[in-house]
């Protein structure tokens, strides 16, 4: 193998790599990415037999093959050569070695044969579609932050993504949850995604796909019963889904909260994030009293400190006081886009349904706490 390209362009084709491939695996190979050098393309892969990411770039080959060198050490060279410099590369010592020339400056990394290099990338059947790249990603952000990170409950550690009816209209929606609160996020679902299976996107794949989707204006998806994959540009995206079934969760989603609040999104989160300095350490409780026109806001810790501030709302119930997880405040409120957010209670112990007036396609539950 023997090939140059450009500094810039081998640093588009590894961008994703370094954040896919085993940092701590005992199969050596899992480390790697594999460099395949033909038809003036250079072509790299990284797995960690879960995820795998493709990339294609152009290049002058010399000499067509294929090798596997740490991915980890090739990005970190790559990432410090100058730009506009062109990066030479070649095997030798019998395929044993990758010298990488840059300028002046020569490297000589080991190699491991692409032989043992498991291919995931394909797709066995699934459903095919199109979709703008911002809206998927819009998905994710309003609803991947709810996950879950306890791995004895893998079914809640993704997000998951399927097609459903809403008012005789068909839907893309994700969904995630951790069991203290959960978000949802829908869109006109894309022609051809109607009949896709309902699967749940790994926690992995979906900040991947993030990235992706900050790189592209479209994305070509396929979504497997076992796999999904993600296409755009120069870059494909392939992944295995979690095999578990998602639980019920419009049986949490309120139905019937009839009292509404109504307060300023910025002057709420400033307030909770200062009244919360003096919350107990490790629930972060900080509790809402719901009265006329105001929310009143307090906290309190075992060393008897307390704070305590109020801010305007628009609110006409019977008064309210419930608690709330601080952090839990601060990440839907982070998913509001509009000036506004709003609560609906229904009494002190059962889930608050939390809406953005701005943005009726999402909408965010979080439990109450005892405080």
């Amino acid at each position: 193998m023997k090939l140059s390209i450009s500094r810039e362009t081998l640093y588009r084709a590894l961008r994703h790599m370094s954040s896919v491939v085993e940092k701590r695996s005992s199969i050596a190979i899992l480390g790697n990415v594999r460099l395949k050098a033909e038809n003036n393309r250079l072509e790299t892969t990284a797995t960690d037999n879960d995820l795998c990411v493709q990339g294609s770039a152009e290049a002058f080959v010399d000499t067509p093959g294929v090798t596997t060198v740490q991915a980890l050490k090739l990005f970190e060279i790559v990432s410090k050569i100058p730009e506009g410099v062109m990066v030479a590369m070649e095997l030798d010592n019998g395929g044993s070695r990758l010298s990488l020339q840059a300028g002046k400056a020569k490297f000589s990394l080991a190699t491991l044969g692409a032989e043992a290099f498991p291919d995931m990338s394909k797709v066995d059947g699934g459903v095919t579609f199109t979709m703008p790249a911002p809206v998927l990603k819009k998905l994710l952000d309003k609803t991947s932050f709810a996950t879950s990170t306890d791995e004895t409950r893998a079914y809640l550690t993704g997000v998951y993504l399927h097609s459903l009816l809403v008012n005789d209209q068909q839907t893309l929606r994700c969904v995630a949850t951790d069991g203290h609160r959960l978000a949802q996020a829908d869109m006109p679902c894309p022609a051809g995604a109607e009949e896709i299976p309902g699967v749940i996107l790994p926690r992995k794949c979906v900040t991947e796909l993030r990235r992706l989707c900050e790189e592209t204006a479209e994305v070509k998806l396929t979504i497997g019963e076992k796999k999904v994959q993600a296409e755009a540009a120069d870059l494909t995206l392939t992944s295995k889904v979690i095999d578990a079934t998602y639980p019920d969760y419009e049986r949490v989603i309120p139905k019937n909260n009839p009292s509404n609040l109504t307060v300023a999104r910025k002057s709420l989160l400033q307030a909770v994030e200062r009244v919360s300095i003096l919350s107990h350490e490790k629930t972060r409780s900080v509790r809402f009293n719901a009265i006329e026109n105001a929310l009143a806001l307090s906290a309190n810790n075992p060393d008897q400190e307390n704070a305590s501030e109020e801010v305007k709302a628009d609110y006409a119930g019977e008064t309210i006081e419930v608690g709330f997880n601080a952090k839990y405040l601060a990440d839907i409120g982070g998913q509001i886009t509009g000036d506004d957010v709003q609560f609906s209670f229904k009494d002190n112990t059962a889930p608050v349904l939390v809406k953005d007036p701005a943005d009726p396609s999402a909408m965010f539950v979080i439990m109450p706490m005892r405080v």
